[in-house]
């Protein structure tokens, strides 16, 4: 059992100006504004020299007097005020309050109201608010019988209270003392204050004799280490989730109640220990930097990719690890370095929930509760086609996105579509399935937008590239849904609690769950993004997700999916492990990687999900698992694999050159009275050969046809060739075909045979889009049968095509992460 934390009542207690010693007074000034007695509440020169140096892109110092900081506290709170305020607005006002506060106070007498508010005011940890609380907290005396070594070490607290505290470094001598070293960071800043103190204070001035004595002067603290907040955010949340179950009217300070929670230390632990190491280490200095990723004994291949994030100016991260078949939350760390707050910044909020109060656009993260959507609507399967050629979803105006690489694939199975992260192919998902339906859909999977529902329906086909913001935990919980068979638990973080008398007062209720998609969509989608992390099926991915720490070293089952937003600002990546075949934990694990600010990379190469957040999951899920079963994705009664072609997803016909196996939800395969797709969806038969027509496939609006042309008529002339919208025409991945030749007008010599069979008459070819529902509703179209008889299956058809001028290249496509 490990304590995380205690909620309690601030310690404080008010001192006059005559009861200060003073040399608590000098020590004070001596550590924070040396010119306080003078200055007219602002260091001009600090200012200036701090905005030089923020202009030249070092980092940032403080600059605040005593007076500003007591504005600070006082008058411009963080609450008050509000994270999103521009930094510089807020400097501003905070020197203008204490010009008008030293105004409205002035002379000696003004000057000691302002230190004693200080002195009382300033937070110097573990609930210590003022000099008096802090003497008691720390080394259990009254200010005035502080040795000048302590009243130096309490003056240098204030500046990181977390950071400097000396409990943390604190080790218990032979004598059972607690003792803090000499090279620990509060006393090299206790160090500092007291040669401040020898340079000469306004009463006091340090002999060398006694300076050498009070830096010889061993930190000897008081009584037992305060418990601090172990869980960091999480340890807010779950007394949050207190008043929710206990009442608001409930005094968690006072009332004595032990509470027990979800949290597994060890997950705990891991997951503070990879965040640091991915988003506070590369933004050391390098000596700093390598020390920690040794202390931390990181291996030299996770030192590669923790030093490739160096430069790339991602300050902040966060990650939840949930078990999905209880709800129970195992690791929760809403920031990369809950207690660094030596490093804050506007890029770095130490103290901000990221995972369960930050809102953040998922990205491609999205994808699988999109398609999850779909085929739950069975709108589409794992084998529905869909087309990744660039176009102008906004009816032909100005909106036409891309996918990451810039290429055009042509006809792709949704399969290889998730898989791969196209953004083309899922946008017309969206059109098919609609935003009404995959927001019910996203509700049920515990998903709550940023601005609501109205906020998804008002984003259009963009909401299909995960542009809507969620929270992390909300979405990891989602990715757990589908780990689950489609059964959502909602996360939960308290498992019990009792009052003084050891008596339960509250005790969580038996785990029940509520059905947010079949087990076949759910195992569908789980099937899909397993393939992410065997390099088997997707070399890319699984280069960064393979996890080989199974039984002897084999390969590890996981659903995973990467997310990047288009500027690079919010880089995820979320997944789960397989429901154990016994009893054990189902493991479904989100991480986040950016800014606090919302800021995108200052860099010309931003990293990616994949280069950034993917080594970060699969880390702690590699260390957090070692020793765990290997279980598999196992299909669910309601799911059926059936043989298909492979390039239009349907019943193989006369057209098939390739087949293979597929998964369906029962009752939704080719061949059966409830198919989603028709059959020979891509081929028309023209000039006596069946050839692939993405016109004849398509089945979105009538307006996006001439940009599917376009690429018809560019697919033509090979792969490489650069269309209107910047993209090129690619096949997909390592294939070298678009599933057979391309339609295209016949030439005399290819239809003399016809002519002849058909007595010189010309064969009328399928009418294009019979039953077609243009807008995407209703049930998807059916073709005419084709022959019965299926040929036998030939060699891959490379697609014939022209002599390009100039030559085409085939540039390798690159999967968008």
């Amino acid at each position: 059992t490990v304590e995380l934390g205690r909620f309690q009542r601030e310690q404080r207690r008010v001192i006059a100006y005559a009861d200060t010693p003073r040399l608590v007074l000098d020590a004070t000034t001596a550590a924070e504004d040396r010119t306080f007695w003078d200055n007219a509440g602002v260091d001009v020169p600090s200012i200036l020299s701090a905005v030089a140096e923020s202009a030249a892109g070092e980092r940032e110092r403080g600059a605040s007097t005593i007076t500003q900081q007591l504005v600070r506290a006082r008058l411009l709170p963080e609450g008050l005020v509000g994270p999103g305020e521009d930094r510089y607005l807020r400097k501003a006002k905070e020197v203008l309050q204490s010009l008008r506060l030293n105004d409205t106070y002035p002379g000696q007498e003004g000057k000691e109201r302002v230190i004693t508010a200080y002195l009382n005011e300033i937070f110097y940890g573990h609930d210590a608010y003022g000099i008096a609380a802090a003497a008691k907290v720390y080394f259990g005396k009254e200010p005035s019988t502080l040795t000048p070594a302590e009243a130096a070490l309490l003056a240098g607290l204030p500046k990181s209270p977390s950071t400097l505290d000396p409990y943390r470094f604190a080790t218990a001598d032979t004598n059972g003392r607690l003792v803090v070293p000499p090279d620990a960071p509060p006393v090299v800043r206790r160090d500092y204050v007291l040669r401040g103190l020898a340079d000469g204070g306004r009463w006091i001035k340090l002999k060398p004799g006694e300076l050498k004595a009070a830096l010889a002067e061993p930190v000897t603290l008081a009584g037992v280490p305060p418990v601090t907040l172990r869980g960091g955010q999480f340890t807010w949340q779950v007394r949050r989730q207190l008043l929710g179950i206990l009442g608001p009217d409930v005094d968690l300070e006072t009332g004595g109640y032990r509470v027990t929670t979800t949290l597994d230390w060890k997950a705990q632990e891991l997951a503070q220990k990879w965040l640091t190491a991915a988003a506070i280490a590369p933004n050391l200095p390098r000596d700093e930097s390598a020390a920690m990723l040794k202390e931390a004994g990181l291996t030299r291949a996770d030192q590669r990719w923790v030093n490739d994030l160096r430069g790339k100016d991602l300050h902040n991260g966060a990650l939840v690890a949930i078990d999905y078949l209880t709800g129970d939350v195992l690791a929760y760390v809403g920031s990369a370095g809950y207690t660094r707050d030596d490093l804050a910044s506007k890029e770095f909020d130490p103290k901000f929930d990221a995972a369960g109060d930050g809102a953040r656009q998922p990205g491609s993260a999205f994808k699988p509760i999109l398609y999850a959507s779909a085929f739950e609507a069975e709108r589409l399967t794992p084998g529905s086609l869909l087309l990744d050629i660039t176009t102008r979803f906004d009816r032909g105006k100005d909106w036409a996105p891309r996918d990451a690489d810039q290429l055009e694939r042509g006809p792709v199975l949704v399969r290889k579509a998730l898989q791969y992260s196209l953004n083309l192919p899922t946008i017309r998902a969206l059109e098919r399935v609609g935003n009404a339906a995959v927001a019910d859909s996203s509700e049920a999977f515990g998903l709550r937008f940023t601005g609501g529902r109205k906020a998804f329906m008002q984003a259009g086909l963009a909401g299909a590239l995960g542009t809507v913001e969620v929270r992390p935990l909300d979405l990891t919980s989602a990715y757990g849904t589908l780990g689950n068979g489609g059964v959502r638990i909602p996360p939960r973080m308290v498992l019990e609690i009792r009052d003084p008398a050891g008596r339960i007062v509250w005790q969580a209720p038996r785990v029940e769950g509520t059905p947010a998609v079949s087990p076949a969509t759910a195992f569908m989608i789980s099937d899909i993004l397993d393939g992410n992390t065997d390099p088997k099926q997707n070399a890319i991915w699984a280069a960064k997700l393979e996890l080989r720490n199974g039984p002897a070293k084999s390969r590890r089952p996981a659903a995973v999916k990467t997310g990047t937003t288009n500027d690079a600002r919010d880089l995820g990546t979320y997944g789960y492990l397989p429901r154990p075949a016994g009893s054990g934990v189902g493991l479904a694990v989100g991480v986040w990687l950016g800014n606090s600010d919302h800021s995108y990379p200052r860099t010309a190469k931003p990293a990616t999900s994949l280069t950034a957040a993917a080594p970060l999951w699969r880390a702690f899920v590699r260390d957090y698992t070692e020793g765990w079963d290997a279980p598999i994705f196992e299909p669910p009664p309601d799911a059926v694999e059936v043989t298909v072609d492979a390039w239009s997803g349907g019943k193989p016909g006369p057209w098939t050159r390739d087949r293979t196996k597929e998964w369906f939800r029962i009752g939704t395969e080719p061949g059966t009275p409830g198919a989603i797709d028709a059959d020979g969806l891509l081929y028309k038969k023209t000039c006596g050969t069946w050839r692939v027509d993405p016109l004849k496939a398509e089945l979105g609006p009538a307006d996006w046809d001439s940009d599917v042309a376009d690429w018809l008529s560019r697919a033509r002339r090979g792969t490489g060739v650069r269309g209107r919208l910047d993209s090129a025409t690619a096949y997909f991945w390592e294939e070298r075909s678009w599933g057979g030749p391309l339609i295209n007008s016949c030439s005399p010599l290819q239809m003399w045979p016809i002519l002849v069979l058909l007595g010189q008459e010309r064969a009328a070819p399928p009418p294009r889009g019979v039953g077609t529902d243009r807008g995407g509703g209703g049930a998807r179209p059916k073709p005419p049968r084709a022959e019965p008889a299926p040929q036998p299956k030939p060699k891959p058809d490379p697609t014939p095509t022209p002599k390009p001028d100039p030559p085409s290249s085939d540039p390798t496509p690159t999967p968008a992460p």
